[in-house]
């Protein structure tokens, strides 16, 4: 295969494969001769903010000179953003090289009637890759939930719990504890958790006490915010003998301490050179979450746990500032409830479609804001139209999916 053929294949899979819990995974990963157990891996799940702790974790670990590789999804400009090895993405040659030895074994698994999902399939391409790259640390985020989740065949060192919220309900559940429950199903016997304060503290630790895995809640942490601007912040932070009285961070939001705090607990259980992790922390970049380019600000935020940390974000830094939000969303996603929030900070609204099958029609969308919106079916006209209302002095907040935030950088940043 050349690079075309390679990704026509993989998203040639989409809405064709038959999920069928960890199954086709599992068969994928013994006909490549099982890469996955060949990996020394971080596991990070949550509802919000596991990509960002994921940046953390690899930087942090290529600061002290680890050899990484990272896998995340979706991508936000390009389909090889997916898999990174030492913070670049792969190369077209090399995910056209893995992909072909992939699919010759996915295709053989068809004339068994085993149907692997375009997940499954690009799962397998990162894992194949990294364990031919020899990589001495892979950083996985969990796609979607955890228990049934493609990732879920490998079995790290430490597992890593972000924040829980309202999200993909009709896959995990209508409640706190369904979701959590969901989520706990990366836990593994005797490896180690590491969770941010939950509500639903109590799933994680009964799953934990069933396993005998040590459960690391950063409650209980030392940690504690210095200063917090528009463009980031510091904090200082103590874990056991490893102490930093200030770590500088990049990614705004206060809500990223957190998350840089969740990446060092679980660096420090595996006892590496934690000296230059913070280093790391503070080199970490995590675009399309809170990112200014000029006066535009991208987010991703698509679900109301990350809409109400945009709006915490935007009520104080962009108080004084005229606000024009351009939203796109997904039609599966809570966007009446999203629309209430963003609604709250924004003095005008232009709402546009995503360049995604699953998109909600732009007019459909500004329904949601009862007139107060406009609308654009392009994003490249929904992008001029904001600039035009914001004005030079006002600020642009893109928010309601990660395509939308890849659709505007590639307008901004070709």
């Amino acid at each position: 295969m050349d690079y075309r053929q390679a990704i026509d294949f993989i998203e040639g899979a989409s809405g064709k494969g038959d999920k069928r819990g960890l199954y086709n995974m599992e068969r994928l990963m013994e006909r490549l001769g099982n890469p996955h157990k060949r990996l020394r891996a971080f596991h990070v799940a949550g509802t919000n903010g596991k990509g960002s702790i994921c940046a953390f974790l690899d930087s942090s670990l290529r600061a002290a000179g680890y050899r990484t590789g990272l896998y995340t999804s979706p991508h936000l400009e390009r389909f090889n953003d997916r898999m990174r090895l030492n913070g670049r993405p792969i190369s077209d040659e090399r995910l056209a090289e893995v992909t072909t030895r992939v699919a010759e074994q996915v295709e053989i698994l068809r004339g068994e009637g085993v149907l692997p999902t375009f997940f499954e399939i690009c799962t397998a391409v990162a894992f194949e890759f990294f364990a031919e790259e020899n990589v001495d640390y892979a950083v996985i985020e969990v796609g979607l939930g955890g228990r049934r989740d493609s990732t879920n065949v490998i079995t790290p060192m430490v597992s890593v719990i972000a924040s829980i919220g309202f999200d993909h309900m009709k896959t995990l559940g209508s409640t706190l504890p369904e979701i959590a429950g969901e989520k706990a199903g990366i836990i593994k016997p005797g490896v180690p958790v590491v969770i941010s304060p939950h509500e639903v503290r109590s799933v994680f630790a009964a799953r934990c006490e069933e396993l005998n895995s040590p459960l690391i809640d950063l409650g209980t942490s030392a940690m504690q915010m210095i200063f917090e601007d528009e463009r980031g912040g510091e904090f200082s932070l103590k874990l056991g003998d490893s102490e930093w009285p200030r770590i500088a961070i990049s990614l705004p939001g206060a809500h990223q301490a957190a998350n840089a705090c969740l990446a060092l607990t679980a660096l420090d259980r595996l006892n590496l050179d934690m000296s230059r992790a913070g280093e790391g922390v503070s080199r970490a970049k995590w675009p399309g979450r809170l990112e200014w380019v000029g006066n535009v600000l991208i987010d991703g935020a698509h679900n109301p746990q990350g809409a109400r940390a945009l709006k915490t974000y935007a009520e104080k830094h962009l108080k004084d500032r005229r606000v024009v939000l351009l939203t796109g969303m997904m039609q599966d996603k809570q966007h009446a409830l999203c629309a209430d929030i963003f609604s709250s900070f924004a003095d005008e609204i232009v709402t546009t479609s995503v360049s995604w099958p699953r998109a909600l029609d732009a007019f459909k969308l500004a329904e949601d804001y009862h007139g107060r919106a406009v609308s654009e079916a392009s994003v490249p006209a929904a992008l001029s139209r904001a600039r035009r209302m914001a004005g030079e002095d006002g600020a642009i907040v893109v928010a309601g999916s990660i395509y939308l935030a890849g659709d505007v950088r590639r307008l901004l940043l070709p």
